[in-house]
């Protein structure tokens, strides 16, 4: 059950960082404009919100369950490698030797992380 929260709050968090960049994006259809930000907002950066809240409640009952230390770094970088990879895929972002080491040292660190466990 702890493995499918973990595939849960990871999936959910790179799904609402990806709406919710491709839902401020030009050619989106604005609903409405939040006040304050001035930002638009789209039915898919609404998707990606509600993802992201899926997320946060999924990251709520893991911290119940693991040690803050041990499961705040590993899905973090786990999301953090995926993003990176998703805004290389679907928006074209440069991907780098530096980026391909810094995801390599990340992928290192959550394994040692896992061996210590």
């Amino acid at each position: 059950m702890n493995v499918v929260l973990m595939i849960t709050y990871v999936f959910s968090a790179v799904v609402g960082s990806t709406l919710i960049k491709l839902g401020s994006s030009a050619g989106m259809k604005v609903l409405f404009t939040a006040p304050i930000v001035h930002m638009g907002v789209s039915l898919v950066t609404i998707l990606g919100i509600l993802a992201y809240g899926i997320s946060f409640v999924t990251y709520v009952v893991l911290l119940t369950r693991f040690d803050l230390s041990f499961i705040s770094p590993l899905l973090v970088a786990f999301v953090y490698v995926l993003l990176m990879f998703t805004a290389f895929l679907l928006f074209k972002e440069g991907f780098t030797l530096f980026k391909a080491l810094g995801c390599s040292l990340i992928l290192i660190g959550v394994i040692l992380v896992l061996l210590k466990r």
